[in-house]
């Protein structure tokens, strides 16, 4: 099966460095959830050309993930 999403973005950044700057600044170089699994997040470009983090998986909304980034299951 073939989903499509559309994310729309609280905020986005000018560079892909910039997201990953922001995703550490918020949570830490090392993005886990509160048992320590680790968080996967992928830097995606809008149709503008800015970016934005979105975070996959469960483990990323149960983390509460969605209440800063975009988040995608």
């Amino acid at each position: 099966m073939i989903r499509h999403l559309e994310m729309t973005p609280a905020k986005t950044y000018a560079t892909r460095e910039n997201a990953i700057t922001a995703v550490n600044k918020r949570f830490g170089e090392r993005v886990t959830s509160e048992n320590g699994e680790r968080l996967d997040f992928v830097v995606v470009a809008n149709a503008e050309g800015r970016f934005f983090p979105l975070f996959l998986g469960e483990r990323a909304i149960q983390a509460g993930m969605h209440f800063s980034f975009c988040v995608a299951n």
